[in-house]
């Protein structure tokens, strides 16, 4: 995939993030309102925060031949893998909490390049216990 066509990816999973950051369950009118955390499907998790990660490995020059990665696909198949065995369905059953996915990206995105991310759980907002709802 190309940097442009993955930033576009990125910039549709983030839309989508925010669009059900709006989500909420009401009760009916003159009863109190009840508003829960919204969630976000796994593998929507696990593609965000894939395509974040491997945007940060492009900016931080990581990616191209004789480097970390020689493509972003590559990153991308590679840092999925990783990433979706730490939020696979079996490990977090109810899926990740919208606002903390958020936080994630953001820590991903504004992580040092001199920092390496060799696991997603290297940042404290993007471990399993963080994100994955009923966790904590």
């Amino acid at each position: 995939m190309k940097p442009k066509n993955a930033c576009i990816s990125l910039c549709f999973c983030a839309a989508g993030v925010v669009v059900l950051g709006g989500c909420h369950e009401s009760a009916s009118a003159g009863a109190a309102t009840t508003t829960s955390a919204p969630v976000i499907d796994n593998s929507q998790a696990i593609n965000s925060i894939t395509y974040a990660r491997c945007s940060r490995e492009n900016a931080c020059n990581d990616i191209g031949s004789d480097k970390k990665y020689a493509t972003f696909d590559a990153c991308v198949k590679e840092l999925g893998h990783d990433t979706g065995i730490t939020l696979r369905v079996d490990k977090c059953p109810q899926g990740v909490l919208a606002d903390r996915l958020d936080g994630c990206l953001n820590d991903i995105r504004t992580e040092r390049c001199g920092n390496p991310i060799d696991t997603i759980e290297r940042i404290a907002s993007c471990r399993k216990g963080m994100l994955c709802k009923g966790q904590l």
